[in-house]
């Protein structure tokens, strides 16, 4: 499984690239608005299967700005979306051969998503945690663009949204384990069958 920002910057020899390497499965988490002002390259289906699940839906992004803080805003998606991971995360469970999932920065809603796989796999949380915190190592060149581009007086506060500590993906698996018994109950609850929870675990065995 292979975790990655949006794909519209790829060229030809890009996608031939992840097709060579092994991606049979592209999973597009982005909100139907997104995906319209910036379609997938694999959406034509040829070099890939193309599935494309919204992990926040445009109505609820709107809900999510009025969030005080990013961990707030991770904890508003658990608890309002559990019907979407259950989507993606059958997806992945059915989908044969290698599976890139992507949203546009690659780091919020794919983290949480790689933070479920990573968990019903039996990886500590502080594993989990410290390979969210890769991320800020990963993407930091991104953000210097990112906050280039934003207001001046806006910038700091942005470089700071932008960051991905460790301990709210630790937050947000402790919320999970208080209100749902971890992982694999929350996803049982939002009804994905426990074979299909098992075909996760073992892709990653």
């Amino acid at each position: 499984m292979i975790r990655s920002d949006h794909l519209g910057h790829l060229t030809p020899e890009g996608r031939k690239a992840l097709t060579a390497y092994g991606v049979s499965v592209v999973i597009d988490l982005r909100s139907a608005s997104e995906v319209l002002t910036k379609p997938n390259p694999f959406a034509d289906g040829t070099a890939a299967r193309y599935l494309h699940h919204e992990l926040v839906d445009d109505a609820n992004m709107n809900n999510i700005g009025d969030s005080e803080s990013m961990f707030e805003r991770y904890l508003f998606i658990v608890n309002h979306r559990p019907h979407a991971f259950r989507d993606v995360l059958t997806s992945l469970a059915e989908a044969e051969g290698g599976v890139l999932f992507h949203c546009f920065a690659g780091k919020d809603r794919t983290g949480l998503v790689a933070a479920m796989i990573l968990s019903l796999a039996g990886v500590p949380a502080e594993h989990i945690a410290a390979d969210y915190g890769e991320t800020d190592r990963q993407l930091a060149k991104q953000y210097e663009v990112w906050v280039s581009e934003a207001e001046p007086e806006k910038r700091d506060a942005f470089r700071e949204e932008l960051r991905c500590p460790p301990e709210r993906i630790l937050g947000v698996l402790e919320h999970m384990e208080h209100e749902w018994g971890g992982v694999q109950g929350y996803l049982e609850v939002a009804g994905m069958t426990p074979a299909n929870i098992d075909r996760v675990r073992t892709r990653l065995a």
